[in-house]
């Protein structure tokens, strides 16, 4: 990283952070881990006399243009960054760090969302499920189209920009090394703004499966996982032989999920403290947390 001389010249320059998020404010005040992110942020910033604006609903391209005309003296993006706007990032004058994406050259933030994916498929495989049913955010359609064509390219793909993408290389990763096809999984895509409405997508798929079929549920958020729950278990000639989430959310513990857990307050200081001191920091664990499901 940066010599300690230019990591005080840095600190000494930033007096606010504007933290960007590509959802509006009603979801990331509302959501678990993005409070507990903002709450990492915040005591670091604390900390060190530096001021905090947050800055909504930039999509899911981010509206860069608009983002960089905020009065703030650097930037947190917990924002997908397109690939065709990834040259303008790299290109900032400003201080930047990226939370849950990944742009070549650019400091950015996560979790080892793959390995914590693979684990979470694992555990569910080992049911022995007949299918599996994902419930996933939307994932890159150039990095799905990959791995079905070449399933054991999974595990050790470059880092893919996005989080859903990482984690779909998780879970076919854990399916390929299990022997379990691709066409048992059942693939359902949500928008990550409304995770509540996997309840109403899951009852779409209830004619897909066969009388007494053994089903696992797979979830890229706690929330998801949780809403489509009752749906799912209301299916008398269903078995449900395992379901997992993602966060460890408090929910998730009252209601006895299997989850991956993710630290996301410790996400929040790393990507403060990578964005004041110019650290560079590792991807951060993640762990699976074993409970009735």
């Amino acid at each position: 990283g940066p010599d300690p001389a230019a990591r005080a010249m840095r600190r000494g320059g930033v007096h606010e952070v504007a933290v960007i998020f590509h959802h509006d404010l009603v979801f990331a005040l509302n959501d678990p881990p993005s409070i507990e992110f903002l709450r990492g942020v915040a005591k670091v910033l604390d900390a060190r006399g530096v001021s905090l604006q947050l800055v909504p609903y930039m999509g899911r391209r981010v509206d860069l243009a608009a983002a960089f005309q905020t009065t703030a003296d650097a930037l947190i993006v917990h924002a997908e960054v397109d690939p065709d706007i990834a040259p303008e990032v790299q290109a900032m004058r400003k201080p930047i760090v990226l939370v849950d994406a990944y742009v070549s050259g650019v400091t950015s933030v996560g979790n080892r969302d793959r390995e914590g994916a693979a684990a979470a498929m694992a555990h569910a495989l080992a049911a022995r499920p007949d299918r599996v049913l994902l419930l996933s955010f939307p994932v890159d359609p150039q990095a799905w189209a990959r791995v079905q064509a070449d399933p054991a390219s999974a595990a050790s793909l470059p880092r893919l920009p996005y989080v859903p993408s990482e984690r779909m290389a998780g879970y076919v990763a854990a399916a390929h090394r299990a022997g379990f096809a691709l066409d048992r999984l059942i693939w359902i895509e949500l928008d990550d703004s409304h995770p509540e409405a996997a309840a109403e997508r899951v009852a779409e798929i209830r004619g897909q499966l066969p009388a007494g079929c053994r089903l696992a549920v797979v979830a890229m958020s706690d929330r998801m996982a949780l809403s489509a729950r009752p749906v799912i278990e209301s299916w008398p000639e269903v078995q449900v032989v395992a379901q997992v989430g993602f966060d460890d959310i408090e929910a998730a513990a009252q209601a006895g999920l299997t989850t991956v857990r993710q630290d996301a307050r410790l996400k929040g200081e790393r990507a403060a403290e990578a964005l004041l001191d110019g650290t560079l920091p590792e991807l951060l664990p993640v762990e699976l947390v074993l409970r009735r499901t």
